[in-house]
């Protein structure tokens, strides 16, 4: 187990055998948090809203299939066999043949090619975390009202509309680049791991590990080394934030199913529900605005989503229509 002072939620959060005595999974870890709990009393109610948490974060991975594309290919195939192990009935239907089998083969060859350079995407609705496995070997998360696209024949150069984490598989043999296109930039990679955001009408940037590119529309070249965080806007032509990050946590933990908080303004934190689930938030007074909020929410479930977020800060938060109204108690 972590040997840490536990001060705040994400200390808990953070430690396996504090989810392991939650879920009541090894014996060892149960007994030192029972104990751990007798002896520090003015930590149970920290203790318990982590709990909540644990057990409210239920992130269910959906991993993509494989596409298909074969399975045409290889019916035709099959056909094609099929007729020529049958015996030939009649000269004179060579030529019938012949020619049916040419225009079979065209076919076959046409959409052969067509597949290869089928556009695939991948979109998911509000609420909705989706993991996608690409043909070269990728891991690709995708957040919540966000698109990806690629050729079927070209899965190293992706589009992306919304937000997504990528785990690019290092190509050693062929040493091919990656790239992941934006409205605003270009990201060029060789094998890496890295959080991307175009929403809000701008482009996000977390590197977590390896080195990058960035390409932006302005024509400026920008390199990026673990814990840089770049945001930049094409609109506005400039880089709007440009700083390092020493807990890629905060930056990355949504692919996990929870969004951390470190001594963020309610007001900020709010805008990355409204990111995930589509409401407009409304705060009824400027205090609940400016509060302070540190420790992490589960994002996957908006009602325990908010409930956590009013155990920490103390609001409550109304739905009404699309909307979120959140005000002091």
């Amino acid at each position: 187990m972590i040997k840490r002072e536990y001060t705040n939620i994400n200390d808990f959060l953070e430690d396996d055998s504090f989810k392991n005595w939650v879920h009541q999974e090894n014996g060892t870890d149960i007994s030192f948090w029972e104990f751990w709990i007798e002896n520090n009393p003015e930590k149970l109610a920290l203790v318990n809203k982590a709990k909540d948490l644990v057990l409210g974060v239920s992130f269910q991975k959906n991993f993509v299939s494989e596409e298909k594309v074969a399975l045409e290919w290889s019916k035709l195939a099959s056909k094609i066999k099929d007729r020529k192990a049958k015996p030939k009935r009649k000269v004179r239907f060579l030529k019938q043949f012949g020619a049916a089998a040419s225009i079979l083969l065209l076919v076959s060859v046409g959409f052969y090619f067509i597949n290869k350079n089928t556009k695939i995407t991948h979109k998911t609705n509000y609420g909705e975390i989706l993991n996608i496995k690409l043909q070269d070997g990728s891991d690709v998360t995708l957040n919540s009202n966000s698109s990806l696209s690629y050729y079927k024949n070209e899965s190293r150069k992706v589009w992306l509309s919304g937000e997504a984490f990528f785990q690019v598989d290092k190509k050693k043999a062929t040493n091919a680049k990656f790239w992941v296109l934006t409205n605003d930039l270009e990201v060029e990679v060789y094998g890496t791991s890295f959080n991307v955001n175009t929403k809000k009408q701008k482009t996000d940037v977390f590197l977590e590990e390896g080195n990058i590119w960035l390409k932006l529309k302005n024509g400026s070249d920008k390199k990026m080394i673990p814990g840089n965080y770049i945001s930049y806007s094409a609109d506005k032509n400039k880089i709007l934030e440009e700083k390092n990050i020493f807990n890629p946590t905060i930056k990355t933990s949504w692919k996990d199913g929870s969004l951390l908080f470190d001594n963020l303004s309610l007001e900020k934190a709010m805008e990355k529900i409204e990111e995930s689930y589509g409401y407009s938030i409304v705060f009824k007074d400027e205090v609940s605005k400016n509060t302070l909020i540190t420790g992490a929410v589960p994002i996957t479930n908006i009602d325990i989503c908010l409930k956590a977020i009013e155990k920490s800060v103390d609001v409550i938060i109304t739905k009404k229509d699309n909307s979120l109204v959140i005000s002091k108690k």
